[in-house]
Formats: C-alpha cells, sequence, structure tokens
C-alpha cells in the first residue's frame, strides 16, 4: 500500500511541463493545496460574518424594547435598530491572509537559524496563492453552485484526502529539509529544532492570523488565538505536527535521537543498533500522509457528525 501511496505522491508533485514553461514549476498537488487554502479562507470570512450578524441581530432584539420606548418619548413609534458596519472584502485582504498562513510561521523560523524564507529566493508560491485566490474568488461568484461557502460532511471527508498529503509534505520534506539541511551540525542533528521548526511552520501562520482578528469582518483587533485559549493546545492542528514530523523522523532515522529512538523500538533490550531498518524517505512520507488523512477525515466525522447509511424498508407481512 505505501508503495502505491508514494507513487501517487510522487505523480501529484511532478511539475506541470505548460506552466514550468511559463515559469511557475508547480505540480498538481500543489494547485490542489492552493485551491484548498484559499476556499477555506473564504469559508472562514463567511462563517464569522454570518456569526457576527446573528449577534448583532440578538442584540438588537434585547434592546428593541428600550428603543422603541425611547423612539416614543421622542415622538416616534418605530424603534430605530442597530447596524453594524462590516469592511469592505478585498482581494489584497485575502491574499495578505493567505501569505501570512503560509508564511508566517517560516519567517519566525529563518529568525532563528539566520536563512532567508523561501519567498525571498522564489516568488512561485506567492504568484500561485495569489492565482488560487482570484480562480476561487471568481467561482464563488460567478458560479456559486460548484464551491461551497459553508463547509459539510460531503466535502470534508473527500478534502481529508488533499490534507493529508499536503501536510505531510510540509511535516516530512519542506520544513524538515529546513533543519536537515542546515550548514551548522548543531542545528541540523537537534531533535528539538526540528519538532521547533515544524510546529512554527505548520501553526505560526493561522496564530498570527488569528492573533490580529486578519478574517474578521469588523476589521483587524487584537485577540486571543485559540491556541492560548483553554484547551487549546489539544487542536488537531497543533498536535499533530511534531508527532507526525517525530514518526518520520523515527521511521527514516534522520538525526541521533531518532535513529536512538528507533533502535529502542526494535529491541528494547538495547541488542538492535542504531541506524538499522531505516525506512525510505518517500514510503515514511507515504505513511504519515494516511495517518494524517485518518486524523483529518475523523476530525471531518467528529465536526460535522457520521455519514448515515438508510436502512432497507421492511417488507410488511400478511
Amino acid at each position: 500500500m505505501l508503495d502505491e501511496v508514494a507513487s501517487l505522491y510522487a505523480y501529484l508533485l511532478r511539475p506541470i511541463p505548460s506552466l514550468t514553461a511559463l515559469g511557475l514549476p508547480v505540480g498538481i498537488l500543489d494547485i490542489l493545496g492552493t485551491l484548498r487554502l484559499a476556499l477555506a479562507v473564504q469559508q472562514i470570512k463567511h462563517g464569522l460574518r454570518v456569526r457576527a450578524a446573528k449577534d448583532a441581530r440578538k442584540s438588537v432584539q434585547a434592546n428593541e424594547k428600550v428603543k422603541v420606548e425611547e423612539d416614543r418619548v421622542n415622538g416616534s413609534v418605530i424603534g430605530k435598530r442597530n447596524s453594524v458596519a462590516y469592511r469592505d472584502d478585498s482581494a489584497v485582504s485575502s491574499i495578505w491572509c493567505m501569505l501570512v498562513i503560509v508564511y508566517g510561521g517560516e519567517l519566525f523560523v529563518s529568525s532563528f537559524i539566520s536563512q532567508p524564507p523561501s519567498f525571498i529566493t522564489s516568488p512561485t508560491g506567492p504568484i500561485l496563492l495569489s492565482l488560487g485566490h482570484y480562480i476561487v474568488n471568481f467561482l464563488l461568484t460567478y458560479a456559486p453552485g460548484i464551491l461551497p461557502l459553508q463547509p459539510s460532511l460531503g466535502w470534508e471527508l473527500p478534502l481529508a484526502a488533499v490534507d493529508g498529503f499536503t501536510r505531510a509534505l510540509l511535516l516530512c520534506s519542506i520544513a524538515p529539509s529546513t533543519i536537515l539541511g542546515h550548514s551548522a551540525g548543531t542545528i541540523s542533528d537537534s531533535a528539538t529544532a526540528l519538532l521547533m521548526t515544524t510546529t512554527l511552520m505548520a501553526n505560526g501562520g493561522f496564530f498570527i492570523v488569528n492573533a490580529f482578528s486578519m478574517l474578521s469582518p469588523s476589521g483587524w483587533q487584537i485577540s486571543t488565538p485559540p491556541e492560548l485559549l483553554p484547551n487549546g493546545w489539544t487542536s488537531l492542528d497543533l498536535l499533530s505536527a511534531p508527532l507526525v514530523t517525530g514518526l518520520f523522523a523515527t521511521l527514516t532515522q534522520a538525526q541521533t535521537t531518532w535513529k536512538s529512538a528507533a533502535a529502542y523500538v526494535q529491541s528494547p533490550s538495547g541488542d538492535e543498533k542504531p541506524g538499522n531498518g531505516a525506512l525510505d524517505v518517500e514510503q515514511a512520507r507515504a505513511l504519515c500522509a494516511v495517518v494524517l488523512m485518518v486524523l483529518f477525515g475523523g476530525r471531518a466525522i467528529k465536526n460535522f457528525g457520521a455519514p448515515t447509511i438508510a436502512s432497507p424498508k421492511k417488507l410488511k407481512t400478511q
């Protein structure tokens, strides 16, 4: 099974020749991940706007009697309803949020290990994210039935496969290469640096967006990110980053710490020498992708309910 998943991974990551000729060396998985993120940003914005409108209506209903009495005193029998002012959404706002989500954590890591972030040396990512926003926004505006503005089980369950592939790519290839390929041996062989890097790169961007309420319909303001609220540390996105990277590093024995951990798992008595039985990088990443697909699929079922299967009708007996 891992060989099939690894082969599918290689196919999805293969650069598309026509786009490569245009200066965008991206594969199918890059495009799917970009469209998925662009859709998620629009869904979050829509959800926050709907929630704000509901809260405003509740506030109006609670104060309606008081408003009516005040209007009667002033000679009017019509109550004045409160209105909520929303900022106009813009393409720049959405693209900026996507860039922060993708590169926010990398900026932290780059400052710690003295390396330039990837978007400094290659404009491919920002260009792809910008195009992804315009494509999704065009479909939502002119073909509203194709993509959903509200997430549902019917969409989130299949998209768990896309999320598993893209998140495994980040946690097993993109983020680890930042540490494993570092010129300083103290960094390249540091398990702490590896886990911190993957956790920051996977969650740092959303942390910044939530801290400044960048997706709020009423504008930016400082707020407590969900990760810092009670039980916020138990979120799947936050926990899966170090756990999956640790699994990948153990399977591939990428560093001294993980070689010792793999040797202990293979032989708790200490007979197994470190470095034996390391799994191929592509196969280890494929296994991590499958694990993430299961986790994200379980989250979709938990959030939106398990799929219902219609039971066969019973035949009436005389």
